[in-house]
């Protein structure tokens, strides 16, 4: 039986994918939820839950149950609507302790098919996305990794090998994310997300950049914290459009 991990890391193929989360200690589940928050005194309390609509216009994250395996290992993510039914599937399957492959269902539908290798470090090396029927390649990444490995560079091309896109993404000294920049076909700047935080390590602020450099989002967090020190209820202003989204989360831990 493999070892728990000591923390997890919601990250790849969830929807924080392009800012990855340290979680403290071994989670086995966690489940978010998004709503509107509603103005309270000086602080917010929970509105009406954000439907698919709003969070189209909104950009907004998904609300999510994930599932680990106790190595720490992404098992699945269910993508919910409002009314908590699964209108996206992310199943991820392993062969010699590593995850090999990904399937994508969308409408009870298989979609699309991710094929994983790894270098000798145990780290991605290749991932290879491909059209579940007929069973296609997509697009392929090829991914580089900095002596430190403090900067990950994916190298996307599509199914006849030309550049498509490039991402760098970028940790400090802690191993904690901070960056992720987007690069076009031509490597030119596409777009950037830039991440702070606060004292117990979690996302403080996330700033998202255009093409052009400007800042356009800037969405700051404020928390409650269950007794591991993850956190359950967040409220996240978005200083450029005002908008304010009141977070909750459950998990369940292996321990």
């Amino acid at each position: 039986k493999q070892k728990p991990a000591e923390y997890t890391v919601l990250g790849r193929y969830t929807p924080y994918e392009n800012f990855p989360e340290k979680l403290v200690a071994k989670v086995e589940k966690i489940k978010e939820i998004n709503y509107w928050a509603v103005p309270r005194g000086d602080t917010y309390t929970r509105g009406d839950r954000i439907t698919i609509k709003d969070r189209d216009s909104l950009n907004w994250t998904n609300d999510f149950e994930a599932v680990y395996d106790n190595s720490g290992e992404l098992v699945r993510c269910i993508f919910l609507d409002e009314n908590n039914s699964t209108y996206r599937l992310r199943e991820l399957f392993k062969e010699n302790n590593l995850t090999a492959s990904l399937k994508y269902t969308r409408a009870d539908t298989l979609r699309y098919i991710d094929k994983i290798t790894y270098n000798a470090d145990g780290d991605i090396s290749e991932i290879s996305n491909l059209r579940a029927s007929p069973d296609t390649l997509l697009y392929k990444g090829i991914f580089r990794y900095s002596l430190k490995k403090d900067t990950i560079t994916e190298h996307w091309s599509d199914y006849n090998g030309d550049p498509y896109a490039r991402i760098n993404e970028i940790y400090n000294a802690e191993g904690q994310f901070i960056r992720k920049e987007f690069y076009d076909e031509k490597g030119n700047f596409a777009g950037a997300v830039g991440v702070k935080y606060n004292d117990k390590g979690k996302l403080s602020s996330l700033t998202a950049f255009d093409k052009d450099k400007n800042i356009y989002s800037v969405d700051e967090m404020t928390y409650e914290y269950d007794t591991k020190g993850n956190w359950v209820k967040a409220i996240v202003t978005d200083s450029e459009s005002g908008k304010v989204i009141y977070v909750e989360r459950t998990y369940s831990y292996f321990d």
